[in-house]
């Protein structure tokens, strides 16, 4: 409301006075909404343009490719595995031949940079000289064709019986003395 319309109405100067310091209050409140509510639209804009430019990013992204990508790279390393596990398979039937006993310690002994495997992953070259100088070095750690010799428990002959002073015996001459003289 406007003082000249309210002057142009008849109204006295302290009265239009008093109803334009009302209406300011009024106007004031109002205006201070209006404010408020046009900051809360331009932070909501402002988070409609960030989301929508990451929206427009992530629309470039080729899911696709990212896909395929994986795809492969988990291909390459399952295949390197299927190939450490079918040389390794090929160096214990190897060891096995060499009559290995513990083929985990053989295997830690061995350089497998040396060891060479065919595309049928045999190995080619590179085992039997590593296996040679184990053997050499290390040969409790393979079957032997060689019988060892055995022990029996007694000395075959005949037993002579003990005597002398018991008080004079070590404990287990003491326990077969007794044992025979009981």
């Amino acid at each position: 409301m406007k003082r000249k319309f309210l002057e142009d109405l008849g109204l006295e100067a302290d009265v239009v006075e008093k109803i334009m310091i009302e209406s300011g209050k009024d106007t004031t409140s109002l205006k201070a909404k209006v404010d408020d509510l046009t900051e809360q639209l331009n932070v909501k804009d402002a988070t409609i343009t960030e989301k929508n430019n990451k929206i427009a990013e992530l629309e470039k992204v080729d899911v696709a490719a990212i896909k395929k990508e994986q795809f492969e790279l988990g291909k390459a390393e399952g295949s390197k595995e299927i190939e450490e596990f079918k040389k390794q398979n090929s160096l214990e039937k190897a060891l096995a031949s060499y009559k290995a006993k513990d083929v985990s310690i053989i295997n830690k002994m061995l350089d497998m940079e040396k060891v060479k495997f065919n595309d049928k992953y045999e190995i080619t070259e590179g085992l039997e000289d590593q296996i040679k100088k184990i053997q050499e070095t290390h040969d409790y750690l393979f079957e032997s064709d060689e019988h060892l010799p055995t022990f029996s428990a007694s000395t075959p002959g005949a037993e002579k019986k003990i005597s002398g002073n018991p008080e004079e015996m070590d404990y287990n001459t003491y326990k077969k003395w007794r044992k025979e003289n009981s």
